[in-house]
């Protein structure tokens, strides 16, 4: 507790030297968040500030009427800034005054954003907003479980300082999972997990194994991004840590966007920062109340290469009013990507959180993968639940996708996960025709 401490008040006197840049932030996101009401009028004025600046210093964006709403600009995706690398960039930044991000690359080539510092110092002030209402706090240990490399790995000084615990989920075997497991009993000041849906579920289902119990453990939060988290795998973490589970929705090109509040109702998007648009999935226009399109968002303070109505290549369902009464923007069910979206034979989507809760029957199982080929030609990856035969699997689906599917059962050892360090349960191979 004391080391929590003095790390807290190390890191914000270190801040403050540095002028409060990450306060100051960490303030106006808490108050815009915490005020709803005052929301639209902030977006209003840092859009017209960035558009402004974009039109002025970015070539991409040099021939925009600065007047224009949100409406008239056009949809852009990775692709999009792939082809117009230099044009999307700044004239005011060189490369060596950005922060540059890279992507994981799971849906395609890897490419990068640029980022300029101050639009860093938001994205700090971001996560210790949204995970502080998780219930985190600077200075506090936790556990980060994701795939380590030079190119990511922090160093030992900057991983003191954050009190992280940096666990390499490479692969998910026996050793590893009973390596984490031991590690959480006996440190006794880790309070947070932060990590991969997947990650979670392979290590809950080996602690239930292990019958392990909340009263084994310390921690205090776990917050899960990245990946569609099923309301199976919160339950299990439930029983097995007795603490609340957070489910965080963010990327790497822009930072926090929405998170679960306390009741899991819905996702709080982070209005103070981005304005989110949820627009349908073959028209750029917004869908109706209860209807599931594509998260498209305006980056409100990234200077060093502006990015406006980004498809994310994420969806989520659009909620015009909130279950817990919150006044800000709702959205619920953010699923996975686009790409990652199964189709039946009579071309119905069926996204990837709605298809773990179909595999829930077959909990025996390790892991599994489903590949989408063509219009009705399918591929599972079966690793594990030997108990279920590859005819009982093929009619169960056939309920789902059609009766007209034509599934193959490919029986596995493992299934790796991406260099990024997250797991596919879903890959559409099949571009279907709008």
């Amino acid at each position: 507790m004391f080391s929590e401490w003095i790390r807290n008040k190390v890191y914000w006197i270190v801040d403050g030297i540095k002028g409060g840049k990450v306060k100051k932030h960490l303030d106006n996101i808490m108050m815009l968040n915490e005020h709803p009401e005052l929301i639209a009028e902030h977006q209003k004025n840092k859009f017209s500030e960035i558009i402004k600046y974009a039109v002025e210093n970015v070539e991409y964006y040099k021939n925009y009427d600065v007047n224009a709403p949100l409406s008239s600009y056009p949809v852009i995706n990775k692709e999009t800034i792939k082809s117009n690398y230099e044009k999307m960039k700044s004239c005011l930044y060189s490369d060596s005054e950005v922060y540059k991000l890279s992507t994981s690359g799971s849906t395609g080539t890897p490419f990068a954003i640029n980022q300029d510092y101050d639009k860093r110092n938001r994205v700090l002030a971001e996560m210790m907003y949204f995970w502080g209402k998780a219930g985190y706090s600077i200075g506090m240990k936790y556990v980060f479980f994701r795939i380590w490399t030079e190119k990511n790995r922090k160093s030992k000084l900057s991983a003191f300082s954050r009190n992280l615990v940096m666990r390499n989920i490479l692969t998910l075997d026996e050793n590893n999972l009973e390596g984490i497991r031991t590690m959480l009993k006996k440190d006794k000041k880790i309070k947070m997990l932060l990590g991969y849906a997947s990650t979670f579920e392979n290590l809950v289902n080996y602690l239930i194994k292990c019958n392990d119990t909340p009263e084994m453990f310390h921690v205090k939060t776990i917050i899960s991004g990245s990946e569609v988290l099923s309301e199976d795998t919160r339950e299990k973490l439930i029983k097995v840590f007795g603490c609340k589970v957070f489910s965080y929705y963010s990327n790497q090109e822009n930072g926090s966007i929405a998170q679960e509040c306390e009741d899991y109702c819905e996702f709080h998007v982070n209005g103070a920062s981005y304005i989110v648009e949820i627009l349908k999935p073959d028209k750029d226009e917004p869908v109706a109340d209860g209807d599931m399109g594509r998260i498209v968002l305006t980056d409100l303070y990234n200077k060093a290469m502006p990015l406006i109505r980004y498809d994310t290549g994420d969806m989520a369902i659009q909620k015009n009013t909130a279950d817990c009464n919150w006044k800000g923007q709702v959205i619920k069910n953010i699923s996975g990507r686009l790409v990652d979206m199964i189709y039946a034979t009579d071309g119905t989507p069926l996204s990837p959180h709605t298809w773990s809760v179909y595999m829930w029957k077959y909990d025996k199982l390790k892991q599994y993968q489903f590949i989408q080929n063509t219009a009705k030609e399918y591929v599972i990856r079966i690793n594990g639940g030997d108990m279920y035969s590859d005819e009982d699997i093929k009619d169960y689906l056939k309920g789902i996708l059609g009766s007209d599917a034509e599934i193959e059962i490919e029986r596995v050892d493992e299934i790796p996960v991406l260099s990024s360090g997250k797991f596919k349960k879903t890959i559409c191979n099949y571009k279907k025709k709008q």
